[in-house]
């Protein structure tokens, strides 16, 4: 029924359709008589528009021109010189707008009253939701301020004990703010701040209080991680001057104001903040006063926290037990606070080193060093010496922290740089491992089908021998292959072939390959490629030329004999059939397009699966690898329109995947 803000729908009920319905066609009617009145008679008008006056339709008309447009007048520009007139021809029109707009108020009315009864009802679960809800969006809001803060989650304890690494003000940017290291509640309970002013010791007030109030609000706080938080039951703060020229109240009496109603209130468990304390009066009283407030509150067990620049509360924080000294300190090369707050030094003010580098007569400093007395000169310059070697001792060691992080950084990189070698280093194993095992299943899969074709070549002619050569290359291989898991080394020498290897390999030489374990004879030199067919038996092989030796001298007798023994092939057999059979014999059911051009790899393909028919291959192996796809879509263009070729498909898991492709012949 509601659609937005104030905004009641249409269709809330038939009623409140209706009037509305009735409102916009009666506007639509006034519009209509006021545009034709308008074209009608435009030299009476003072502007050719339709406006509103208390609700109702008018024309602007020149008084001078009252008379051409009969009416009623509803208002007056404040010239005087455009009167606002409602035509008499959209009176009742406007009477029954004004009518239907109440009653539409009273529908609105009546529909809000039926809804707010059914809230009524579920009053108290929507009252628990709208909790809930703010209590989620309390939540978002925290958690957002956090990340936009780069907050931390701070430790809590309820001894008044508030330690603050790298903490910075809250409401200060974070490229402009300096962090500074805070505690307070520790050995002592009450810290003194002095040194010049503009030097930040009312911001690291301030950070104090702010901090310590937003970990109280469940918020996280700007600190590095380790800080940590009291819980107090208040915190009192003097902080700013409050001077009121209505109330007659100088400087020290708004202080005062403040400091009497937080006396009032100091407890143990309070946090109490004064900045500038003692001031606006004569020096001496305020430094006495100043005193007497600090030990008030010891005597009450508050942590306090406290600014000054009275000489004698610095020596009343190094007297008295439980109360310390910091400084914010001051670059007297730059003239420039670092507003970086350093706990354990009293703050010197740097007056007559300052009044010297602007320029301040020496002669005029030398007097006024006089006026000073010795004492208090020297102790000015233990300060500045204090001061100075704490800051160039603060300096080396963050140099020393810087280095030691530089060290750590550089570590951890040689130690992810060695994880990650490491772990390439098995990647590349592995890889080379699967590799080999691929292989050597491959060629296991080409021996036993070379071991098939053998049998069925048994049931023509005699190949006992043929059949046993190749078993063992079949055992070898499958050796190999039961072997594969225990390899872990791929930086391993390559192991040495036996046996006296040849200057050359000659055509018609009698060989022996270890690698195959098998004496033939060459038929075919070696290629481009160092390989070159061995003929042994029935068994036409392509070795590699580096792997052939000379072979033993039983083994030429062996071959000799038989040579003489091996019966002549039955005349029943072809000549056809046998040119069949040899080139089965020869051929191996893949075929290597691997590093040639795509002219090149079909004119290869197309030669070999001449062969395939000529042999009755059936199936076919095409590997053409990946690479850029051009040599495989290539490839697969070519198999589609070959009337050869019955079907085709790409390789699947443990065949080459889509580097290869398996083609089925006619």
């Amino acid at each position: 029924a509601i659609t937005g803000e104030n905004e009641m729908n249409d269709r809330a009920s038939n009623e409140l359709y209706n009037i509305r319905r009735q409102i916009k066609d009666a506007q639509s009617s006034i519009r209509e008589i006021l545009e034709r009145l308008i074209r009608k008679n435009p030299q009476a008008l003072q502007d050719q528009l339709v406006t509103m006056r208390d609700g109702r339709y008018c024309v602007p008309v020149k008084p001078e021109k009252k008379g051409e447009v009969p009416g009623v007048v509803h208002d007056t520009s404040a010239s005087g010189q455009t009167l606002f007139i409602e035509p008499m021809a959209v009176v009742e029109l406007n009477n029954k707008i004004r009518e239907w707009t109440a009653a539409e108020q009273e529908e609105i009315n009546r529909i809000l009253g039926i809804l707010s009864g059914k809230v009524g009802i579920n009053k108290d679960a929507i009252l628990a939701d709208i909790a809930l809800v703010g209590h989620i969006d309390f939540m978002q809001a925290k958690a957002q301020f956090a990340l936009e803060l780069d907050g931390s989650r701070p430790k809590f304890n309820d001894q008044g004990r508030i330690i603050l690494r790298r903490a910075r003000h809250p409401l200060i940017e974070k490229d402009r703010v300096v962090p500074i290291d805070f505690s307070v509640g520790t050995d002592y309970r009450t810290l003194v701040i002095t040194g010049p002013n503009t030097g930040g010791k009312t911001v690291s007030l301030k950070t104090c209080g702010l901090i310590s109030l937003m970990a109280m609000a469940g918020l996280f706080i700007p600190c590095s991680d380790g800080s940590e938080v009291s819980t107090f039951t208040k915190v009192l703060a003097d902080i700013g001057d409050e001077q009121s020229i209505e109330q007659s109240l100088s400087t020290f009496s708004a202080h005062m104001t403040n400091l009497v109603q937080i006396l009032k209130l100091t407890k143990p468990t309070t946090l109490v903040l004064v900045d500038e304390l003692g001031s606006g009066t004569d020096p001496t009283e305020g430094a006495a006063l100043a005193i007497a407030i600090l030990d008030e509150c010891r005597r009450k067990g508050a942590v306090t926290v406290a600014t000054t620049h009275y000489k004698e509360l610095k020596a009343y924080a190094v007297e008295q037990e439980g109360v310390e000294n910091a400084c914010c300190e001051f670059d007297t090369e730059t003239l420039s606070p670092t507003y970086r707050l350093m706990i354990g030094l009293p703050g010197v003010s740097n007056a007559f080193v300052i009044s010297r580098k602007l320029g301040l007569s020496p002669r005029i400093i030398e007097n006024a060093q006089s006026i000073l007395s010795e004492e208090s000169l020297k102790v000015e310059e233990l300060l500045s010496s204090a001061e100075r070697h704490n800051r160039e001792s603060e300096k080396l060691q963050q140099e020393i922290e810087d280095l030691r992080d530089e060290v750590k950084r550089q570590s951890e990189e040689l130690e992810n740089r060695k994880k990650q070698i490491e772990k390439e280093r098995k990647k590349i194993l592995a890889q080379a491992r699967e590799e080999k095992q691929e292989m050597l299943e491959e060629v296991l899969e080409k021996a036993d089908g070379i071991l098939d074709e053998i049998k069925e070549i048994q049931k023509m002619e005699n190949s006992h021998d043929a059949e046993r050569k190749l078993r063992a290359i079949r055992n070898n291989l499958r050796a190999g292959l039961s072997d594969i898991d225990a390899e872990r080394d791929d930086d391993e020498e390559p192991e040495e072939i036996p046996g006296e290897k040849p200057d050359k390999i000659r055509e018609g030489g009698l060989y022996y390959s270890p690698t195959l374990d098998v004496t033939g004879i060459v038929i075919k030199g070696p290629d481009k490629g160092g390989n070159c067919i061995l003929s042994s038996g029935a068994l036409k092989l392509t070795v590699a030329a580096d792997s052939l030796r000379y072979p033993k001298k039983e083994e030429v007798k062996k071959s000799a004999t038989r040579s003489r023994k091996e019966p002549k092939r039955s005349s029943s057999v072809s000549r056809a059939e046998q040119i069949r059979l040899n080139k089965k014999a020869t051929m191996m059911p893949e075929v290597q397009l691997l590093g040639m051009t795509v002219d090149e790899a079909l004119h290869t393909l197309d030669r070999y699966l001449d062969d395939c028919v000529i042999s009755n291959i059936e199936n076919v192996r095409i590997v053409h690898g990946k690479g850029t796809g051009a040599l495989r879509s290539a490839v697969t263009q070519f198999l589609k329109k070959d009337k050869r070729v019955r079907s085709y498909r790409l390789g699947t898991f443990g065949e080459g995947e889509d580097g290869v492709t398996i083609a089925e012949l006619r």
